[in-house]
């Protein structure tokens, strides 16, 4: 009888080591899917959140294998009863090769949850979205975002050749950092605005590149007003949004059937116009 028990002693244990590291801090419950903290210096998340290399953007790196070390987290306040995200979309807006990714965000039950948050802490919404290839967001541009304060900070990361063709070009990713100050005033509800164009998409015999957009991370970065700026650590949480309905942009491109015709009209055109500039030299 013995004997016979023993298998069942080890799925039991078995059991009930699961159990124990699920419930684990750090892992239970959708408020502890990420909370780790970065240091005051570094300006921005996607610094340790992606890895470039050699000009082409990686996969995501989970938040909490390049985080900084435990010790520099010592004793900040994780539990906190920040506002929570109860609605995340976006949409494209605009026609043509220029267009705009659109983020509509709400918060539930922010607004005196969020001015009491405010009146300690010092904090903003960070976005981080993936740019796929075909697209990218001109850094210029979205400086003039900063310089009128629409948003507190703005950087792209990976490709920022904006004169490449899609087929020479790698991916990029863009980090927003939004004031949360107004969302009170706002309704709780945030707009951020992603300015977008177009690259020259490759031939292709159906006339259009397809080009769709995932759903973006969304984190809340917080610090103590009275933090010593010597020992001052960014806390993150991630909002845990659902994912959005992939927004899709249909760019026109070439038909590599075409190829002869265009090719020789177009050296016609400049023969002709190159021998009219030869004779307008000679007879004027």
């Amino acid at each position: 009888m013995a004997a016979a028990s023993g298998p069942w002693l080890l799925v039991v244990a078995w059991v009930l080591g699961v159990a124990a590291a699920s419930s684990s801090p750090g892992q239970a419950g959708t408020s502890q899917k990420f909370n780790k903290c970065m240091p005051c210096s570094r300006r921005y998340v996607a610094d340790s959140y992606l890895n470039t290399l050699t000009g082409q953007l990686a996969q995501h790196r989970d938040l909490t294998e390049t985080s900084d070390s435990a010790d520099s987290c010592k004793g900040l306040d994780y539990d906190l009863d920040a506002p929570m995200l109860t609605e995340l979309h976006s949409e494209l807006v605009g026609e043509g090769s220029h267009r705009r990714l659109v983020y509509h965000v709400e918060f539930a039950n922010c607004a005196d949850a969020m001015v009491n948050f405010l009146d300690s802490y010092d904090a903003n919404l960070v976005v981080i979205e993936n740019i796929p290839n075909g697209v990218f967001a001109d850094p210029f541009e979205l400086q003039h975002f900063v310089e009128r304060k629409v948003y507190l900070d703005v950087a792209v990361f990976g490709d920022t050749n904006l004169e490449l063709p899609s087929a020479l070009s790698n991916r990029s990713s863009v980090e927003i950092h939004v004031d949360l100050a107004p969302l009170a005033s706002m309704n709780c509800n945030l707009v951020i605005d992603l300015p977008l164009h177009a690259r020259y998409p490759p031939l292709d015999a159906s006339g259009y590149a397809t080009v769709e957009f995932g759903s973006p991370d969304l984190l809340l970065r917080y610090r103590k007003k009275d933090t010593v700026p010597e020992s001052c650590s960014w806390l993150l949480k991630d909002l845990d949004a659902a994912p959005v309905e992939k927004a899709t942009w249909r760019i026109p491109c070439g038909d590599e059937a075409h190829i002869g015709f265009v090719s020789s009209i177009t050296f016609l055109s400049a023969l002709v116009c190159s021998i009219l500039i030869v004779i307008a030299a000679l007879f004027y």
